[in-house]
């Protein structure tokens, strides 16, 4: 087979997508010897900012598409392309593998502004006929794919994303800090959590910090004015932007995780600190429940008190503290990279049978 993946999404800052088809590709090099890859991303020649992805195989090779000519004349010799994205129009003499990492843009419209939310809903509608098998990372985004647009179940497949090698237990010291990790915007649910923390400092007088680690995203302003409204600007600590091994570190330290997402297509920072060996505090609602299982507390996220509850159990119950963290460590085991790069192989060999 020759396979075109579409990784423009890793060339920036790599969060959600870009992370997910970097580890994929890493991944199929490491299962597949055999069949030839090709990378197609999108740059000018004169480009510093966006930077291309080591090779992980020599039978990967990159397709730079640096004149916009677009994946139909740059792949017009493979037999699958696979892409994350949907604004592009795909190969017309190849199978389509779509990957659908969520449906925010139906199931929590209040996570994009409406431009967004037409321009997706219009772009899904053109690709979705064209796929010959659709991936995706949960059992909640097939739900709300189905329910949202009209696609054939029998070409929808589950593969659970997997967590990265350098998210694991490190031996250091655990500081007084409550943790958040993600892109600040309303739909990851800061502004409550940060409700939660003021009761915690007032009432309760815990010594901890609040540390979010997060580019800003849209609408982020309310977040540092509740800081500024409630005088916390001295107990909770804005990181920007933090990479894989760096931000590892951080998350052994952290002696509470808490994501109390609206809307997760996967929710990756909840395996992330899984692994890293913190208990887990998250939402009770779409992929979050899911991902988590029985290894973290799980909270309505529009109930300011529940987090406050749930965090403050972890922090007094050093028991409970020892037992989600050994449930998280072996929930973690259930999301591994090759396993997903096995399955997305299988999904690569069934649509081209389906051709």
């Amino acid at each position: 087979m020759k396979i075109g993946i579409d990784i423009r999404s890793t060339l920036k800052q790599r969060t959600g997508i870009g992370q997910y088809i970097l580890s994929l590709i890493n991944h199929l090099a490491k299962i597949d010897l055999e069949n030839k890859y090709f990378l197609y991303s999108k740059k000018k020649i004169i480009d510093r900012k966006r930077k291309l992805p080591k090779l992980p195989g020599q039978n990967f090779s990159h397709r730079i598409d640096y004149f916009s000519f677009g994946p139909d004349k740059l792949l017009k010799d493979v037999d699958i392309y696979h892409t994350s994205s949907f604004d592009l129009k795909p190969p017309q003499r190849c199978q389509l593998v779509l990957t659908v990492q969520d449906v925010i843009n139906k199931a929590y419209p209040k996570g994009h502004t409406q431009d967004t939310i037409k321009t997706i809903d219009r772009q899904l509608k053109e690709v979705l006929p064209l796929a010959k098998r659709i991936v995706v990372d949960s059992e909640c985004t097939k739900r709300d794919l189905l329910k949202w647009y009209p696609v054939d179940e029998r070409i929808v497949r589950i593969v659970y994303p997997g967590v990265n090698p350098w998210f694991s237990w490190q031996d250091v010291k655990k500081q007084d800090i409550i943790l958040f990790v993600g892109t600040i915007e309303p739909r990851k649910n800061i502004e409550n959590l940060i409700r939660a923390f003021d009761i915690l400092k007032k009432q309760y007088h815990i010594a901890h910090k609040l540390m979010i680690i997060g580019m800003k995203g849209w609408m982020c302003e309310g977040v540092f004015s509740l800081v500024k409204e409630l005088k916390l600007t001295q107990e909770v600590i804005f990181k920007d932007f933090i990479a894989n091994e760096n931000l590892a570190a951080w998350y052994s330290q952290a002696q509470v995780f808490v994501y109390p997402s609206f809307y997760e297509g996967f929710g990756f920072p909840i395996v992330e600190a899984f692994a890293s060996g913190v208990p887990v505090v998250t939402s009770n609602v779409s992929s979050c429940q899911e991902i988590a299982g029985e290894a973290a507390l799980l909270v309505d996220p529009q109930s300011v008190e529940q987090l406050k509850d749930a965090i403050l159990r972890l922090l007094e119950d050093k028991s409970l503290r020892e037992s989600l963290i050994n449930k998280g460590f072996v929930r973690a085991k259930s999301f591994s990279w090759e396993r997903a790069a096995k399955e997305v192989f299988s999904v690569y060999k069934e649509a081209l049978g389906a051709g």
